[in-house]
């Protein structure tokens, strides 16, 4: 035991060290503050809180004897400690915002507001006047820190706009305060100091508008896997949410001596009351890694009415709303084809629990996926494409894509995808497949863009140039004008990668990640060691094809394709594999070396087309960047229009699905889909297994009559070419590429396959169950 002037710290030696240790920090990054603010602090956080005559069990008492002496000085100690405010502000003002019929005349419950500092914030960004808000109430516990906060609004309370109540939050009474009224509900690190934490939720529940209404918790918290247990699809997202045994029990002990609680179970209790908007797990690096969290939630049972509509649109399903279906009412499945997603939704309705995040998102565009799918492990939480690699211009050409067409597509980064939605006549319906999660949040972060209308110019940074002129503008951008439009997992991902990602630093930095930023790190590296960088500028500015060829054929190719490069890395398996994504069983498929396939592909290229005008793809390899009249359709100014239209905007016919393509096309209705789009991807599959057959019978299933796969391959024959033609198709080689021609801008494969649909399979057999195919 330690003994103090203000009594007996229970505590050991090591623990009282540590605690001194914290105090020493919190006092550095207060260093510029007062020192007699920061003096007050420390002796009411790390002393006070072990004196014997601190806790009375009643606690406005306790409360005001740890608020009384340092209320004045509240503010300027709470800066560093209770990080992400503004920013939890910010976010559930942008999604109120967006769903509120006029964004006006709102009303706005700040719980736990202490010194006011939240209005302080709203004040200053979103005006607080009598045409912004009606009536906002700020409750707290603590008379010291309430009278701070009336000093600061005196003009506010006396026009009537602000009203401060010194009151328990689990049963505070608002004169007129009826149920639906409240717009804005706010706990700022306030829920883990209320001990009767779930009646104070159950108080604001009924009061919250059930259309638009919103909550907003920002505070500490501690989470385990063993809280997420039966529940996870309804959490938006695991990233970061689980912390160790040490972390979780040192905090919690810590924040304790305070009567600050961390345990799951307050956040948990929100989880099942409201719906899940967003969720973001953070760390505050300043003081030693703290973790808290933001969290954005609405109504449990917004969504009711549209669990079947959803579900029909995901899988191109018939659509009939059930009659009498309200709120909280059973919701049972009406379709053929039943979504991931709608299970879900019904097996939580069973138990009473909110319906899976994606269900609350003001877009429906990412179709629910399980989070823990063991499949997502291989790609360690990044993409492994920054760009698409495949010519557009020829799928449209050769498959005449138009406006009676249900696509569906590898989604890779997306940018083939927004190419079909760029057309005159773009498809009605535009799925999205791709097993890896990171591949559908980078396609979402860019649909997201157009459906908050991002200014052009912003656009063009971010994905023209990949980089933004300010360290903090990524997230800016992220909270207050893309976020509504992103699903909570693909918003914790960009949290927490984006700032980076787009970072002002270095040369096109977003085309610097993915798997595949190696082999253009190492193209880079090897043209400044073989000092051809003035070349390389020259190749990507010719005007000629002559020029083009000429600084080709004497600078740049024999570097290329020198013997060590050929044996160091276009020979090798692993770069193939790690830098350009080229799987065994690919490799295996090219007909010749790989050397030679190399040069088959990149020299007709030069004789094709200029790089400086009409080849992006190789544009972007050589430069990291695009140029504004070289670069893929939806960054084009005819694109920007078209993608942000108020009339006939083909972005709300996006969805993406997070599975296996499998899957996908098991669950999609019969027949509904007329064209399929795989890329090189069946290249991948083993000749010897079963994966071809049960995918194309898959294609079969999913297909209308004369609807058409089309695919790529290494191979001028693949070998599952066959089995097409066994199980109901006509294949025809639209395009082989003989040894010095090129097929397309990219060149990159030696046949393109159009596989036409000319009879349904009666039924057929997959590894899991038997499926019937019935035309609609």
């Amino acid at each position: 035991m330690i003994e103090t002037e203000v009594g007996y710290l229970p505590i050991s030696i090591p623990q009282f060290v540590g605690i001194l240790l914290v105090g020493i920090i919190t006092v550095a990054a207060f260093a510029n503050e007062n020192v007699k603010s920061v003096v007050i602090f420390c002796y009411n956080c790390f002393l006070k809180p072990f004196g014997k005559k601190n806790r009375t069990g009643d606690q406005q008492v306790d409360l005001e004897s740890f608020y009384k002496n340092q209320a004045s000085i509240y503010d300027q100690t709470r800066k560093v400690l209770l990080k992400g405010r503004e920013h939890a502000l910010q976010l559930a003002m942008t999604h109120l915002l967006a769903s509120h019929p006029t964004g006006k005349d709102l009303v706005w419950v700040d719980i736990g507001g202490g010194t006011g500092s939240n209005l302080e914030f709203m004040k200053n960004v979103y005006k607080i006047n009598k045409k912004n808000f009606r009536k906002i109430y700020m409750i707290d516990y603590s008379s010291s820190l309430c009278a701070q906060a009336e000093k600061k609004f005196a003009r506010e309370i006396e026009l009537g706009i602000v009203e401060i109540l010194c009151s328990d939050a689990s049963k505070f009474e608002i004169n007129g305060l009826t149920r639906n009224f409240v717009d804005l509900c706010t706990f700022s690190y306030s829920l883990s100091m209320i001990p009767n934490y779930y009646s104070t939720i159950d108080h604001i529940v009924p009061y919250l508008n059930k259309e638009h209404g919103v909550v907003c918790s920002i505070d500490f918290g501690t989470q385990s896997g063993d809280n997420s247990v039966g529940r996870v699809d309804t959490l938006g997202g695991l990233v970061n949410r689980n912390g160790s045994w040490l972390t979780r029990h040192f905090w919690n002990i810590w924040f304790e001596f305070d009567k600050v609680h961390l345990d799951p179970a307050r956040r948990n209790y929100l989880e099942y009351k409201f719906g899940t908007l967003k969720s973001l797990n953070l760390r505050n690096k300043v003081l030693g890694n703290i973790p808290y969290y933001i969290w954005i939630g609405c109504d449990k049972y917004k969504c009711a009415n549209l669990i079947d509509k959803i579900n029909a649109y995901v899988t191109e399903s018939p659509y009939l709303l059930p009659q009498g279906l309200g709120r909280q009412n059973s919701v049972t499945s009406i379709n053929s084809a039943v979504s991931k997603g709608h299970e879900a939704a019904i097996e939580n309705q069973k138990r009473g629990l909110p319906y899976p995040s994606v269900y609350y998102q003001k877009d429906v565009t990412r179709v629910y996926y399980d989070e823990l799918n063991p499949l997502f492990d291989q790609f360690n939480n990044q993409y492994i494409y920054a760009f698409t690699w495949e010519d557009p211009r020829e799928d449209m050409n050769i498959l005449n894509i138009n406006s009676n067409d249900s696509l569906l597509a590898i989604t890779s980064a997306g940018d083939n995808l927004l190419h079909y939605a760029c057309l005159p006549n773009a498809p009605k319906k535009i799925h999205g497949v791709d097993l890896n999660p990171c591949q559908n949040h980078l396609l979402e972060l860019k649909l997201a863009c157009f459906k908050a209308k991002l200014d052009q110019d912003k656009l063009w940074q971010l994905f023209g140039e990949g980089k933004l002129s300010t360290h903090d503008e990524f997230k800016q951008l992220l909270i207050n004008k893309l976020s509504p439009h992103l699903s909570s997992n693909a918003l914790q991902y960009w949290v927490d990668k984006g700032p980076k990602t787009f970072s002002p630093k270095g040369h096109g930095l977003y085309y610097d990640t993915g798997s595949t930023r190696w082999a253009l790190k190492l193209t880079r590296w090897l043209f400044v060691r073989a000092r051809l960088t003035k070349e390389v500028d020259q190749l990507c500015n010719s005007k000629t094809l002559e020029e083009q060829k000429s600084i080709w054929e004497r600078k740049i190719k024999p570097t290329i394709f020198s013997p060590i490069v050929g044996r160091l890395l276009i020979g090798n398996s692993l770069f193939l594999w790690k830098a350009l994504g080229v799987p065994i069983n690919q490799a295996n498929m090219i007909e010749g070396s790989i050397l030679n396939y190399i040069i088959d592909t990149l020299n007709p290229i030069v004789e094709r087309s200029l790089i400086s005008k009409d080849n992006y793809f190789y544009y972007l390899c050589l430069q990291s960047k695009y140029a504004k009249d070289n670069c893929p359709a939806y960054l084009t100014s005819d694109g920007y229009k078209k993608l942000t239209s108020s009339q006939n905007n083909p972005i709300p016919n996006f969805r993406l699905h997070t599975d296996t393509l499998n899957d996908v096309l098991k669950r999609l209705s019969s027949s509904s889909l007329t064209i399929i789009i795989i890329m090189d991807h069946m290249d991948w599959f083993d000749p010897e297994g079963t994966d071809a057959l049960e995918e194309i019978q898959l294609l079969n299933k999913a297909l209308s009559e004369n609807g058409r796969v089309m695919l790529r391959s290494a191979s001028q024959k693949p070998w599952y070419i066959k089995t097409f033609n066994e199980n109901g198709f006509i294949s025809d080689p639209v395009a082989v590429r003989e040894s010095g021609t090129s097929i397309d801008r990219c060149n990159m494969y030696a046949s393109t396959w159009v596989c036409t649909k000319k009879r349904s399979l009666r039924s057929f057999s997959t590894s899991s169950e038997t499926i019937s195919t019935l035309k609609i």
